[in-house]
């Protein structure tokens, strides 16, 4: 064994090989950022952020996703900045993904639907109750809602109080909120909801993922989970 690996000669294009090893060792950290690989991955399919009712949303879509909304907050002047910041958009990101899906699959279980007409009128509330359309797109920007995907937030959001009322939900009462959430919290249960571990645990109960740990990051820079919540009252409002 000893004199086969004296006398073969070593192949060239090993070195290169070695080369970009050594670069993945140094990049591990971004790696795990922006979710350009996987490793370890035993509840997802190899290359799914997360698996919704057999569906895959893929780890290049979220990190498109991502990279748009780090172009938009530098077009703010609120640069995306620091592993902490990026994992955070990451995971904020697929739970977005994720709970858009959960109303949709309530709204078709349900046979509801919005039109574009309430979208746009859902739209134009809100934006009213913000001052303007550009106030309303920097607060949504915030939760990391894109200024083209402002409409598509709205009409999820115009979707649960329909869903509310289709469930016998009264939406004047105290605990309205608190019985839509359980409500999509059962449909998201069933979808047989998988997130790739790297973004954390999804948890059916908070429509939210726990926040996954890295050993790399230093204390406090751990990223949280969710977006921030906009009070929008879209649709007449759960």
């Amino acid at each position: 064994m000893s004199r086969t690996s004296r006398s073969v000669p070593v192949d060239p294009a090993h070195r290169p090989r070695r080369a970009a090893s050594r670069a993945r060792v140094v990049a591990v950290g971004l790696v795990l950022v922006t979710g350009l690989a996987l490793s370890g991955c035993s509840e997802s399919k190899a290359g799914a952020a997360a698996m919704v009712g057999g569906d895959r949303i893929e780890i290049s879509t979220l990190n498109a996703k991502v990279a748009k909304l780090e172009q938009a907050f530098t077009a703010q002047h609120l640069p995306l900045a620091g592993s902490g910041a990026q994992l955070e958009a990451n995971q904020a990101e697929l739970v977005q993904l994720i709970q858009r899906r959960v109303v949709d699959e309530a709204a078709r279980r349900n046979h509801i639907s919005v039109t574009a007409t309430q979208v746009l009128q859902a739209r134009r509330t809100l934006e009213g109750r913000f001052g303007s359309p550009q106030a309303l797109q920097n607060r949504l920007l915030q939760t990391g809602v894109l200024p083209g995907e402002v409409d598509d937030f709205v009409r999820t959001e115009a979707l649960k109080p329909e869903i509310a009322k289709a469930r016998g939900i009264d939406l004047g009462s105290a605990d309205a909120q608190a019985r839509l959430n359980q409500y999509l919290g059962d449909v998201a249960s069933s979808m047989k909801i998988q997130v790739n571990p790297r973004y954390g645990t999804w948890d059916s109960a908070k429509l939210t993922t726990t926040a996954a740990t890295y050993s790399w990051l230093a204390p406090g820079t751990q990223p949280a989970t969710g977006l921030v919540e906009v009070p929008t009252g879209a649709g007449g409002g759960a």
